[in-house]
């Protein structure tokens, strides 16, 4: 489940990226030179590119957050005893094996005084 949540990942970030490039900035961006900026007989449309360059981008984003959470709570669940130091590991073990085998007395509480009512 994490390597298939991890290769969407980055497909969706190469994507993301390639989208944010396509977007026609102030230079026109590389959208602008899919069509030889001939405006009305680009892929597209006039007007087409920007609409759907800019949904593409706020989809992907939205999937982008969401997958990184995903990947978040998928990695914190399956990775809690590994993410714990060798020290930690070695001073558990050490305390799983030393179990002392010596008998204990019971301990004998003492009795206190009780008031007398006078």
């Amino acid at each position: 489940m994490y390597t298939f949540l991890i290769i969407i990942f980055v497909l969706i970030c190469l994507s993301l990226v390639v989208v944010i490039l396509l977007q026609a900035g102030k230079g026109k961006g590389l959208a602008g030179s899919i069509g030889g900026g001939a405006g009305s007989s680009s892929i597209f449309g006039s007007r087409g590119a920007a609409d759907f360059l800019g949904k593409a981008t706020s989809w992907m984003a939205a999937m982008y957050m969401v997958i990184a959470i995903l990947i978040g709570m998928v990695y914190k669940t399956t990775t809690d005893d590994v993410q714990k130091s060798l020290i930690q590991q070695k001073v558990e073990q050490e305390e799983a094996q030393h179990v002392p085998n010596i008998p204990v007395a019971p301990i004998q509480q003492q009795e206190q005084p009780q008031e007398e009512n006078k």
